[in-house]
Parts: structure tokens; sequence; C-alpha cells
């Protein structure tokens, strides 16, 4: 019995420790590893923090293709963009190209967010309601470098060789002065040769555009263009900025400038509204779309940066699948870009009236 006194003792003892664990000191917490993500936190696209995705929707509205090059698009591009992409840190298991019938229905799939990114037309896009993030924009380029500095737009000016036409400083000819005259211009879809000649002359001249014009001679090409203009055909007439770095001695200086031109663009992509973690500028999604695009319309392999080395990793493209994907994503190199670069082309879009289409 005086064994058993002690055991039973101790016994009370253990079973009254139980249901006090809370008294028990909690282990230290202990720092994540440097580099581990917080929950939440955006980190920009690199080796050691790559984008995996299960799938990227990239649908393209490029009008004026016939369905035979489109359904080539479709085919081939998928993959050239997901290995493209890939050495840029974008892993995507598979990668879906699909076609859109009109910048309306494009810009619908990215507002339901059944397509995460879209290329189209800038103007197209510019007409439409839409809370897609603008990230890149393509306009063209003057030299052949292939990373050559400076905004992918159209540029343009106005330039008569009337000097009658110019009043004081700031003051513009009278309507009936611009119409008396012979004009120059580029074909109806020209943005610089004509479209954007339509919304200066509308925002100047009470809703007038070249259509309201009495002379006027259309040309194919902005070289064309100037030759008639030397030669008298064109007393007033629009050139882009990298046809006006062309002109030399005394044949520029018989012309003087009438009016600067809007900035436009060619092609925008956008991200769906539904896909803001793509947009995110944290994230940088800029850099590598941009890069992919740029290689896969340019990159033949002999092209190298400033200090010699290959301008993109990997072999080039061959001229084939070069001008396919000129075709589908437009000849100007892309450009970063944001909403509010497309101010013009909504102006556009709305005197042109096609905001629906």
């Amino acid at each position: 019995m005086k064994k058993l006194l002690p055991l039973l003792l101790a016994l009370a003892l253990l079973l009254s420790g139980c249901g006090r664990r809370e008294d028990t000191p909690p282990d230290p917490v202990k720092d994540p590893p440097a580099g581990t993500e917080e929950p939440g936190e955006v980190l920009p696209i690199t080796g050691e923090h790559p984008l995996e995705l299960d799938i990227l929707r990239i649908e393209i509205c490029r009008g004026g293709l016939g369905s035979e090059r489109l359904m080539e698009a479709v085919r081939t591009l998928p993959e050239l963009l997901r290995a493209a992409l890939a050495d840029y840190h974008m892993i995507a298991d598979a990668v879906q190209v699909t076609i859109g019938s009109s910048p309306a229905a494009t810009v619908q799939a990215l507002n339901e967010g059944t397509v995460d990114i879209a290329i189209l037309p800038a103007v197209g896009f510019a007409g439409q309601e839409t809370e897609a993030a603008v990230l890149l924009a393509s306009g063209p380029q003057s030299g052949n470098e292939i990373w050559k500095e400076g905004e992918g737009a159209f540029r343009g000016a106005l330039y008569t060789s009337a000097y009658s036409l110019l009043g004081k400083e700031g003051e513009l000819p009278a309507w009936t002065e611009l119409d008396r005259l012979p004009w120059g211009l580029l074909e109806q879809d020209s943005i610089p040769g004509r479209r954007a000649v339509d919304l200066w002359l509308a925002e100047h001249y009470e809703g007038r555009t070249t259509a309201d014009l009495s002379h006027t001679a259309v040309y194919e090409t902005f070289d064309q263009l100037l030759q008639a203009a030397e030669a008298g055909e064109a007393v007033l007439f629009p050139l882009d900025d990298i046809t006006s770095e062309t002109w030399e001695g005394e044949s520029r200086r018989r012309f003087v400038l009438l009016g600067e031109l809007e900035t436009f663009y060619d092609m925008v992509l956008a991200v769906s509204p539904k896909r803001e973690e793509l947009s995110a500028p944290e994230l940088n999604l800029r850099d590598p779309l941009m890069s992919a695009l740029t290689r896969l319309c340019f990159y033949d392999g002999t092209q190298t940066n400033p200090d010699g080395t290959p301008a993109f990793p990997g072999d080039g493209y061959d001229r084939k699948t070069r001008m396919l994907c000129q075709d589908v994503f437009g000849p100007c190199r892309y450009g970063w870009a944001e909403d509010k670069d497309l101010d013009a082309a909504r102006r556009l879009a709305a005197l042109e009236g096609h905001t629906a289409d």
C-alpha cells in the first residue's frame, strides 16, 4: 500500500496537466527564406520568377488578310509564340490563337474574358467601350536598326508651297483659301496620308474633311506625293515624318509647314480587364511581349546589339515566317504604350462614325 500511494499521486499530477498546452510557449516565428513571394505580391517576370500559365489565349483582328492566310496563322503561330515567349520566362503550357471578325467582336471577347490578350488596329480598338489595358502599340520607324530608339507612331504634318496662306502666328487660312488650291493625298485608308488630315481639318474648320475639298489628287506613296509637290501638281499635302527626313537642299526649302498632324498608331496590344494580374505594372508583361513580337517579325539571326552580341537569343526566323508574322501583327515595331496614347485615335473614330465597327 505504501508503494501504491506515490504512484496514484503521480498519476493525478499527470492527469491534472492535461488541457494546459496553452501555457506552453509557442515556437518562435521564423522569417521566410530570402526571395520568398509574399501572398498577393506581384514580382517582375525573371528567370527566378517566371510567369507560368496553363493557357494563354490570344486573339488577332487584322483586316485585309485573306482567309487562307489567317488559317495559316492559326496553325503556325501558337507554337511560334509559345517558344518565343518561353525565352522571356513566360511559360505557357499552350497558346491558343483565334481570329476576330471585327474590332468590335475582339473587344467584346476581351471584355468578357474569353481571350486574355488581343492585337488589333489602333483606331478600331479606340472606337470601342472597354476597360482593357493597353500595353503595346506599333508604328513606323525610320532606319533598319532592330532596336532603333524612338516612338513607334505615325507622325505627320501638312506642308504647302503657297506662302500666301501663312498669316500671323497661330492664324490659319480661311477654308475658301484651302479649297481653291490643289491638294495631294494618299488613299482613303492611309492614316498619315489622309485620315489624320481629315481630323486636322475637322477640328479647325467646323467638321469639314478632305471629302469637302474641290481639288484633290490621290497618290500611292509619300515619295510619289513629294514628287508631285516638287512638280507643282500638289500645293497642299501631308507627309509622314519618315519621308520628311529625306528632303534635301533647295527641294525642302520650297515648302513651309502649315500644321502639325496628330500622332497615331497602327496596331495595339491590350489585356482583358478580367486578367488584371497580367497588366499589373509590377509584372512588366510589356517587355517579354514586345521582345517576342519584334523577334518573330524582324529577326533573321544577323542583327546585333551595339556591343556586337546577337539581338535575340536563339536562331533567327526565315523570311516566310517573318512575313507571316508581319502580315498578322503588322509591319511596324511595337513599343510601350498606354491608354492616353490613343486619344487622337478616339477622336478620329468618332469623326469617322465607326465606334460600333
